[in-house]
């Protein structure tokens, strides 16, 4: 299908010279530089990079996490930071690398919250959505467990869960397999994946060259926040070795695959 066809049919998040600065020590250090490039739904979106090229600074600039950046962030031409709570969290969904979860609250009202508060739900309502949600991926079961009673990659499927539940159009991960082991790893693959296949825009932010190189589909290499190589499997195929995106990603060794 054409990309304009896909471009009306799958709305997407359009970043506008995107800039950040950070006062440290009575210095203003520049973490983003005027960074600008389209999210589109449908597609997995990797943002690449060593530790401090500013991927988890982008991600928490588009999911409004982050206060005082510059330039524009925009849906259906539309900027995210003029709308209100409650139609923001259904436009982005935002999973951070801890999973935030409240530690004193059962795995059904940590996700039910969201709905009750930014949605005005009521809470029967609520809870009918949270379990649909959670049986969805598998974690129905756990339903009156606590956070600490569950896995890392079980703690991550609920931290899913409840951005899901509201149904957001595009959903951001933060170094999602960082406490993830292999055969967890594999399973959020496969989440992801199906997330994308509905339609959903998924933007992740990695330094696991294992995971990226299975799950690539677009990926963004970040240097001293800017986004420096940008590759798109549909559009250009296979990732040469000899590209900036390609050194980095193959950097690791060749068995892992």
């Amino acid at each position: 299908m054409p990309q304009e066809v896909l471009k009306k049919r799958f709305p997407m998040l359009n970043i506008k010279n995107l800039s950040l600065s950070k006062q440290r020590r009575k210095e203003s250090i520049q973490i983003l530089q005027k960074i600008s490039f389209d999210i589109p739904k449908n597609r997995i979106s990797l943002l690449l990079g060593k530790s401090g090229s500013g991927k988890t600074s982008l991600l928490r600039c588009i999911a409004q996490l982050e206060k005082g950046h510059d330039g524009e962030i925009l849906y259906k031409s539309v900027g995210v930071h003029q709308l209100g709570a409650k139609e923001r969290c259904q436009i982005i969904g935002f999973v951070p690398q801890s999973f935030a979860l409240f530690p004193h609250l059962t795995i059904l009202d940590n996700c039910a919250q969201p709905l009750r508060l930014l949605l005005g739900a009521k809470k029967r309502d609520a809870y009918l959505k949270v379990e649909e949600v959670l049986s969805s991926l598998d974690m129905l079961q756990f339903i009156h467990a606590r956070p600490h009673e569950l896995s890392a990659g079980q703690q991550q499927r609920v931290a899913i869960a409840r951005a899901l539940v509201l149904n957001p159009s595009f959903l951001l991960f933060d170094e999602p397999t960082s406490a993830l082991d292999p055969e967890n790893r594999d399973l959020f693959i496969a989440i992801v994946q199906k997330l994308s296949g509905e339609g959903r825009g998924v933007i992740i932010s990695t330094h696991d060259m294992v995971f990226a190189a299975k799950i690539l589909d677009r990926a963004l290499f970040m240097e001293g926040g800017l986004i420096v190589e940008t590759h798109d499997i549909q559009e250009l195929g296979e990732l040469s070795s000899e590209s900036k995106l390609g050194r980095f990603l193959f950097s690791f060794e060749r068995p892992f695959l």
